[in-house]
């Protein structure tokens, strides 16, 4: 069933963009002609009032057309504003008086949205990271003001019963840059909370020191899933000082530290000396490491590696050949990509298919 759902969506993919704008134009003409209906043909005086809501009912076009077109981003910015100074002339000519900065204090959240969303659309982990920072930020200016960067009461603080305490503890020695710190934090990636681990390992993923490097290998094994994320990147921030225990640990007897180590890498902003390593987890027992292992070698590979890639678009595994599609489009040529998307046309899995069409199509279109 799904199979045909996205064959039926790649052969009528015209006419459902038509079907797109024209809901879209559709919606916003509903929304214009709400404005003109409350603003002036309304016979209850008092439903004038909600004109402030108004710039919120062009929302619903504008949400669709962030999601189903996110490139266009800054053009959406500019319809909400030059929707607010039309709809603040039009009110002027029939003498509806009101504040125009009023408005745009109430539409200010909408443009904020519409901002969130259209990063969320291009870049989910982009997104997540600046809410997490603006969330926290002033959580964490508090507890460096309570503890007042002193040393000692941050160590006592990470003995507390309170998980709260504990990583706010965690967050005051990341502001620190005392070499102290290092070795109470990696004490902290085995506390019993999730959070003050995963806060822990961010903290040293800033530390620019070699002796966190060990620890944080071997909590890519930790139990919570966002505790091995932090890990990761940290391993990643840690660059050049982690690069040879991650090499080291390709081949680790635990799958998890193994695809750690892949995604470090990936993330690392060291200098890796030889793809070989990479190259080499292609082949990896685990499908889920031999897919981190396609899209490291997508993202930092270079056409060297596109033999490899070709290979792995016949892994049995069909995530592996989904993200071998996207990295071979991505670093081969033209018209050797051609040939091998042809051939995964006929793949026995329907995402394979699809990916495969949607590259051909942009090679088509010159867009790669």
């Amino acid at each position: 069933m799904l199979d045909r759902i996205l064959v039926f969506i790649s052969n009528h993919r015209g006419t459902i963009e038509t079907g797109k704008v024209l809901l879209i134009a559709l919606l916003a003409l509903v929304s214009l002609f709400a404005s003109i209906y409350v603003l002036w043909a309304s016979p209850w005086t008092g439903f004038r009032f909600i004109y402030v809501f108004i710039p919120h009912l062009y929302l619903i076009p504008i949400i669709l057309l962030a999601l189903w077109y996110p490139k266009s981003g800054i053009r959406l910015i500019g319809i909400i504003l030059v929707s607010i100074i039309s709809f603040w002339i039009f009110a002027e000519i029939f003498g509806y008086q009101f504040s125009i900065s009023f408005v745009m204090l109430y539409t200010g959240l909408d443009l904020a949205t519409i901002m969130v969303l259209l990063l969320y659309v291009k870049d989910r982990r982009l997104v997540e990271a600046v809410l997490t920072d603006l969330i926290e930020r002033s959580e964490k200016t508090a507890s460096s003001d309570r503890f007042y960067g002193e040393f000692e009461a941050i160590i006592s603080a990470l003995k507390s019963p309170d998980e709260h305490d504990r990583e706010e503890a965690v967050d005051a020695l990341s502001g620190l840059s005392d070499e102290r710190a290092i070795l109470p934090l990696i004490r902290s990636l085995q506390d019993e909370s999730p959070y003050v681990r995963r806060a822990a390992a961010e903290a040293l993923g800033k530390s620019s020191s070699h002796k966190p490097v060990k620890s944080l290998i071997q909590v890519l094994t930790d139990q919570d899933r966002y505790v091995r994320e932090a890990a990761a990147e940290a391993l990643g921030h840690l660059g050049n000082y982690a690069i040879p225990d991650l090499l080291k640990n390709l081949g680790n007897e635990d799958w998890r530290i193994r695809i750690g180590s892949v995604i470090a890498l990936r993330v690392s902003s060291g200098s890796l000396p030889s793809l070989d390593p990479v190259i080499l987890v292609l082949s990896d027992p685990s499908p889920y490491v031999r897919r981190e292992a396609v899209k490291t070698l997508g993202r930092i590979g270079d056409q060297s590696v596109v033999p490899y890639l070709v290979q792995a678009t016949k892994d049995n595994d069909p995530g592996v050949r989904l993200r071998a599609v996207r990295a071979v489009a991505k670093l081969g040529k033209p018209e050797e990509v051609v040939i091998i998307l042809k051939r995964c046309l006929q793949d026995s899995d329907s995402a394979v298919r699809v990916r495969a069409t949607e590259e051909l199509k942009n090679i088509d279109e010159g867009k790669i």
